[in-house]
């Protein structure tokens, strides 16, 4: 792969406990489909194999189909409750789909590396760690609920504090679960530490993130898994766009 450097990173791995048990070299999707680019990418297509129920164990299969100008590559990818963090439940035929086109792009381009969206159970390492002082934090059980975010107060412009969104009235601060996974996605789009953050900062309109909420966080996780048509991929009424 001739991408740069920038689009590999080494990550920590954890197991079902939030334990760190080694690091793993993976590559960034953002690389793999600047690399597709280069290389003369003509379409991205995936289509779904097996739609999530209750009796197949909410597992989700997509195929996707990824064409070159060094021919045509596929891949499946997969995604249950089991393998994907519990906020990302209601996402499955998203997360297997991007599963499935990194796999497939990683062919294309000729990438042995698994790339970072395709992991469960993984963070950035110290060196790569999102936002300004942030560091990677061990996941919590599978099953568990995550904890919300620390209260922080904020000025209301007086000199007095406000107090911060009181849980179950729709204000609930994002979890640290959604925050890691936001990081996740801006990685994915090449943007590290603080400028992931500003990144942030702009999609949400905040000033810090602290001042994001559950609720908007849930909101911009199906936005940038699932994000507006640019163009057409492929012929078929299974067809996706290229992203």
């Amino acid at each position: 792969m001739k991408a740069d450097q920038q689009f590999f990173r080494t990550v920590e791995t954890h197991d079902r406990t939030g334990n760190v048990v080694g690091t793993k070299e993976v590559v960034l999707y953002a690389g793999l489909l600047s690399q597709a680019h280069e290389d003369g990418l003509a379409r991205v297509r995936t289509s779904i194999l097996q739609i999530p129920t209750e009796e197949n164990g909410r597992l989700a299969i997509i195929k996707a189909e990824v064409e070159t100008s060094k021919g045509l590559f596929e891949a499946i990818g997969d995604a249950c409750p089991e393998n994907v963090d519990d906020f990302l439940s209601p996402h499955l035929i998203r997360v297997a789909e991007t599963r499935a086109k990194a796999r497939a792009l990683r062919d294309a381009v000729n990438v042995g590396v698994v790339s970072f969206e395709e992991l469960d159970g993984v963070s950035l390492d110290q060196d790569s760690s999102p936002g300004s002082g942030a560091r990677p934090v061990s996941r919590s059980p599978r099953h568990s609920k995550p904890a919300p975010a620390p209260a922080r107060p904020r000025g209301n412009g007086n000199g007095q504090s406000k107090a911060a969104p009181v849980a179950g009235n729709g204000s609930e601060l994002m979890s640290e679960a959604q925050r890691r996974y936001l990081f996740r996605l801006m990685a994915g789009q090449g943007y590290q530490r603080e400028a992931a953050e500003e990144r942030l900062k702009d999609l949400f309109e905040v000033s810090a993130l602290s001042e994001i909420t559950k609720v908007a966080a849930t909101k911009m996780i199906d936005e940038l898994l699932n994000p507006a048509p640019e163009r057409g991929g492929g012929n078929g009424a299974d067809a996706r766009p290229l992203r």
